[in-house]
């Protein structure tokens, strides 16, 4: 066993000094694989983002369906409803609730703002991780709102402090500076 993770260490070292492995500053022990090119999960935006263009930009989709594996207004699953609207502002996003967990900066519960991505618990209750994402649309300090698709409603905005997200929340990510 000790070979193995001495195997894998080296790995990891190559991998970082050839400029392929990219750490997140989210925590300490996560480390992402990044491509080495422009590519917008190197998080360069085509402009400077501003919280309050992306959650305008988001609302503009209210009241879309939910459509499994859905990115456009035909209908929208909740990471390709945020995968859109992030893409609009050039930042580039998995199209997996669970892969943009890992994009980012983990921020705590009192540090939450508009335009960062908030992530729960699927449905499924005997699965423990990353199933659903949202975007913060409220004013820091202020109860957590967020825009989000759901299977029941769609496009839709919910509060963080509901008994059912409530129980469901897992942590809270900010993929960008926001103004």
């Amino acid at each position: 066993m000790k070979g193995i993770i001495i195997h894998i260490a080296l790995i990891c070292w190559l991998l970082l000094k050839s400029g392929f492995l990219l750490a997140q500053p989210d925590t300490a022990v996560q480390l992402h694989l990044l491509p080495k090119t422009n590519d917008s999960l190197t998080l360069k935006p085509r402009q400077k983002l501003q919280a309050d263009s992306l959650i305008k930009y988001a609302y503009s989709f209210m009241g879309d369906r939910y459509r499994r594996g859905g990115t456009s207004t035909k209908g929208f699953d909740c990471s390709g409803f945020t995968m859109t609207v992030f893409a609009k502002f050039g930042v580039k996003l998995p199209h997996t609730s669970a892969g943009q967990s890992f994009i980012g900066v983990e921020v705590s519960k009192k540090q939450i703002s508009k335009g960062d991505l908030i992530f729960f618990r699927g449905r499924n209750s005997r699965r423990r991780g990353i199933g659903h994402v949202g975007i913060v649309i409220s004013e820091k300090g202020k109860p957590v709102e967020f825009i989000h698709s759901s299977t029941s409603a769609g496009v839709s905005i919910d509060r963080l402090d509901s008994e059912y997200y409530r129980k469901r929340y897992m942590k809270t990510t900010r993929v960008l500076p926001l103004k």
